[in-house]
């Protein structure tokens, strides 16, 4: 715990070049005493720091500083190196700085997980457009979109991006919009057009940001129970929970769970084909098979 403490205050240092005791007790959450005993214990292990007093004085380190690796345990390290490596995920440029780091802790390059979460055939499409994201959240610039809503139609907004969630295997940017004038999350897959603009904003909108979880919403029907064939268990494993799937003796699935009751839900099951049987509610059955018969209807020849 210390420790952890001892590389906080030296990164404080780093980033502020000098701070008041009161200040960095504050930050680190501990007592003036305490601070000035975490200075002389890495002035003992040979950290360059020092105190001045005045008006504008302060603790500080010596000029042209870097920080001891040995500040940081190995598994620290570790875990700082996977942190940079994973933000190749955002297809952010960081194999300089790993190299430096893996030189700095003398530790080899050990390419152990890739990390994508481009779209299959649009890796470069979602490159360009997360850069162009990143860029106009750290420099707080209104982005003009195209978005496509769940109605399917197409709205043209200006909005404030405020930061890229990934959620559900999806990403998501949340922003103020200006036309709702209130928060609100896009699909960053139904942004059709997005372009910054000249225009810049201030705000940071810190604590008023809403949380990103949705309320549990009751069901409104009983739940749904489907029987799914063996061939299609790749699906049943990728779209429900563990808890929810009974595997039966001929390798058929049982599914129990809770949907929202409206024309989404046909459509979804009827994505099954003849691979899945409604086992309840009834009245589901009917309303696939109508479903179908429209789908018959439209493509008859």
């Amino acid at each position: 715990m210390k420790n952890d403490r001892l590389f906080q205050l030296v990164y404080l240092l780093l980033e502020k070049g000098n701070m008041s005791a009161p200040a960095l007790a504050r930050a680190l959450e501990v007592s003036v005493r305490t601070v000035y005993r975490d200075v002389e214990s890495l002035s003992i292990a040979g950290v360059p720091i020092y105190t001045t007093a005045g008006k504008n004085g302060g603790i500080s380190l010596m000029e042209g500083y870097r920080f001891d690796k040995t500040l940081l345990s190995d598994y620290e390290q570790n875990q700082l190196l996977f942190a940079v490596q994973s933000l190749k995920a955002a297809d952010l440029q960081v194999d300089g700085l790993l190299s430096k780091l893996g030189g700095a802790f003398r530790k080899p390059s050990q390419d152990w997980i890739t990390v994508d979460f481009s779209r299959w055939g649009l890796k470069q499409l979602d490159s360009v457009r997360f850069e162009t994201i990143k860029n106009a959240i750290l420099a707080k610039q209104v982005l003009q979109i195209a978005y496509c809503g769940t109605s399917g139609e197409m709205t043209n907004r200006r909005i404030q991006p405020l930061r890229l969630i990934y959620k559900d295997k999806h990403w998501y940017l949340q922003s103020y919009c200006l036309k709702a004038e209130d928060f609100r999350l896009f699909k960053v897959s139904r942004i059709a057009e997005i372009a910054p603009t000249d225009e810049h904003f201030k705000q940071n909108y810190e604590g008023e940001i809403p949380p990103i979880e949705i309320a549990d919403v009751p069901c409104s029907e009983t739940n749904i129970k489907l029987k799914i064939s063996p061939r299609l268990a790749f699906r049943v494993y990728d779209e429900f929970d563990r808890e929810s799937i009974t595997v039966m003796p001929d390798g058929s699935m049982l599914v129990e769970a809770c949907f929202p009751m409206d024309s989404w839900v046909i459509g979804y099951i009827f994505s099954f084909g003849t691979n899945v049987e409604i086992l309840h509610p009834p009245n589901l059955r009917q309303q696939l098979w109508e479903y179908a018969e429209k789908i018959a209807a439209h493509y008859k020849p």
